[in-house]
């Protein structure tokens, strides 16, 4: 048996922060990979979110010689398909004004494949002195007294050391410690993709700076479609409660619609690999640690609420993990009661601040664009038909302003008991009660906000003299 101050199972994007982090504070510390290298059992590719630069200096160095695949994700164009899966609108988006900081002014993600994003964050971990032990599958934990003091892998080698459960969905850390056998089915999705490969001279070519796109069906769970310098994905998924047929099947159905094919063609994309993975997607984690125990990223249930985006939750719960752990070494106290203080750690981080509300947007999200058939199958055509009303000349203005209006109002028996459910609860949470009272309170709105007032009256020409006579 081997002793360390700190062993990670896993060395995925919050193993490796993990391992970086503790070697950097003098811990012994070893991390754990099943394939041959970091990234080689991975889904093919993801999109990194600029708060990642915010946080993590070291992202600055993430370049294309480190990269190759790298392509920024300036542009993302939303796709709208109606229930004859028809692309019936489409709207392109970018960084908007209100954007604070770089680069989040200048990409919305940065596109890697993770066979080259993973091993070249988990060098900076081996540079930091942690120990990387490849090819080596942890079958079970260490336990004294019925305490986890470590872990076992598949030769029966055993190491002792504080534990962090970095080893994703089906996390053996989470099933062996006792916090949790499994996920229920209503807290993880399915998520079937294929990946394609383009040359990057017709990706730049024809996509320009795009390189991002949602698929808002009526038909299928919305897809997504993520370029790279040399391919890109196409994916979707949804909780494991709501399949009536194979993934595959509405899959497929993204694929075959007719304007999909068509970027297909022109693009001389390749189909090279299908891939499928497990997700958790959860309104709010909970059992994240015991004795001698953290779970972060995947394996505690960490993904983003709203998008189930992965990799920045685990690499913060890395931090946060290490920051406890190394306290909880030098302090001499393991315990459950003392790794309590990881739950306080990363609630107040922007992780945590996105999980204050994370059961309303979680809720919301499963309510419209994982919900295909109940709600995607009016707000679909409802997007069109406001788009669709502004630039059409098919009868006086006047007369199409009447007739969109109409078609709006046939869609609020299915809208308003959709926005009292969803859209109030979450409102209501991120707002604030007293702040919601202004929302639906009109002359308390106006009062709180008297330069509006002005405009208001001065738009109306309405005069305080008259309204006191």
């Amino acid at each position: 048996m081997t002793n360390y101050d700190v062993v990670i199972v896993g060395a995925g994007p919050g193993g490796s922060i993990a391992a970086k982090e503790a070697a950097e504070k003098g811990l012994k510390t070893i991390f754990f990979e099943r394939g041959r290298r970091p990234g080689e059992k991975n889904a093919s590719g993801c999109g990194l979110g600029p708060r990642m630069w915010l946080d993590f200096d070291f992202m600055k160095e993430l370049t294309p010689d480190e990269c190759p695949s790298m392509r920024a994700g300036a542009a993302a164009r939303n796709y709208f398909v109606n229930s004859e899966d028809e692309v019936s609108s489409y709207i392109m988006t970018r960084p908007t004004e209100s954007v604070t900081y770089e680069p989040a002014k200048s990409f919305i993600t940065m596109n890697v494949y993770r066979s080259e994003f993973d091993p070249w964050l988990a060098k900076y971990a081996t540079d930091a002195g942690a120990e990387l032990k490849t090819s080596t599958l942890i079958v079970g934990l260490l336990k004294e007294d019925d305490k986890v003091v470590g872990v076992i892998d598949e030769r029966g080698e055993k190491y002792r050391g504080l534990v962090i459960g970095a080893d994703g969905v089906i996390s053996t850390v989470a099933r062996e410690s006792g916090l949790r056998t499994r996920w229920e089915q209503n807290q993880v999705t399915i998520v079937p993709q294929y990946d394609f490969a383009v040359s990057p001279e017709k990706i730049d070519d024809i996509m320009g700076d795009e390189a991002l796109a949602v698929w808002w069906s009526s038909t299928f769970p919305a897809a997504y479609q993520v370029f790279f310098n040399d391919g890109f994905h196409i994916g979707l998924g949804n909780w494991m409660t709501w399949w009536d047929k194979n993934p595959l099947y509405y899959l497929n159905r993204c694929m075959n619609l007719k304007y999909f094919q068509r970027l297909v063609r022109i693009l001389e994309a390749k189909p090279r690999e299908f891939q499928c993975h497990l997700l958790p997607w959860l309104g709010y984690p909970n059992n994240t640690h015991t004795d001698n125990v953290i779970l972060i990223g995947d394996a505690g249930g960490f993904p983003c609420p709203l998008e189930a985006e992965g990799i920045y939750p685990a690499m913060i719960t890395a931090r946060v993990s290490v920051e406890v752990a190394a306290e909880a070494i030098s302090e001499g106290d393991t315990s459950k009661e003392f790794l309590s203080r990881f739950d306080e750690g990363w609630k107040k981080t922007s992780v945590g601040e996105d999980f204050e509300t994370g059961p309303e947007l979680a809720s919301l999200w499963r309510a419209l664009p994982f919900s295909p058939k109940e709600n995607m199958s009016w707000l679909v055509p409802l997007i069109s038909e406001v788009f669709g009303g502004i630039i059409d000349w098919s009868q006086p203005h006047g007369k199409r302003i009447r007739q969109v209006a109409s078609q709006i109002k046939s869609y609020l028996p299915k809208m308003v008991p959709m926005l009292l459910k969803e859209i109030l609860p979450l409102l209501t949470a991120t707002l604030g009660e007293e702040k919601m009272e202004l929302v639906t309170d009109p002359e308390k709105l106006l009062a709180s906000m008297p330069e509006l007032e002005k405009v208001i009256a001065q738009a109306f020409m309405i005069d305080d003299s008259d309204e006191e006579e």
